[in-house]
């Protein structure tokens, strides 16, 4: 059935396969994102899929080593997928494909800025996503908490960088509220940052380039 094979910067670091030999019958649904615990259904929130998914391509036969680096142009993402691998015998559902349907729930397509904002690759000779990690553009305030009614909502996150690219990503939010819950970072985004009060659970950010 399936195989994956995993690159990082053009180089392999893991490989996993399930079911090869076996055939998957017909009648099924293909989903992305989510498991499904009923054929179209079923889902659990807590089981859903957070991130960015690029530039994803379904083949039907295992590719080598040398033609996953050809695919992705060893990790750049900045060239066309090469014209061999679009034939019948090779390539089953394209990235093209899977961008033209309709998402459903909290899924976007996106492309061109706001894409290269979420973390996809930004071709040309300046990364715009790098505002986002420079340390010199976050102001730093510890013991605050921004009190205020310009929230955009409560979001965990694995540790404050991944926080602050997640604001910089929605384009609207200029400030992060952060406190530690047992090893987990839970943010709270907010899009003014104009009333500070004192906290000592509490770390803020405020995003000043």
């Amino acid at each position: 059935c399936c195989g994956i094979n995993a690159e990082y910067g053009g180089e392999k670091v893991g490989e996993a396969a399930e079911g090869l030999g076996q055939s998957v019958p017909s009648g099924g649904i293909l989903t992305l994102g989510q498991e499904q615990d009923s054929l179209g259904g079923g889902f659990d929130i807590n089981q859903a899929f957070s991130g960015s998914i690029y530039n994803l391509n379904i083949f039907n036969v295992k590719l080598s080593d040398d033609e996953v680096a050809q695919v992705y142009s060893k990790g750049s993402f900045c060239e066309m997928v090469p014209e061999q691998f679009w034939t019948d015998d090779k390539i089953a559902i394209s990235y093209n494909t899977i961008s033209s349907m309709v998402p459903s729930g909290n899924a976007v397509f996106e492309s061109g800025e706001a894409a290269w904002r979420h973390g996809a690759t930004h071709c040309g000779k300046e990364d715009i996503a790098d505002d986002s990690h420079r340390e010199e553009c976050w102001k730093v305030e510890e013991n605050k908490r921004f009190k205020d009614k310009t929230s955009m909502g409560k979001v965990n996150f694995l540790d404050v960088e991944t926080a602050k690219a997640a604001c910089y990503a929605t384009e609207t939010c200029k400030a992060l509220t952060c406190q530690d819950m047992d090893g987990e970072m839970k943010c709270e985004m907010k899009t003014s940052f104009k009333k500070a009060k004192k906290s000592s659970k509490h770390t803020s950010y405020t995003f000043i380039c």
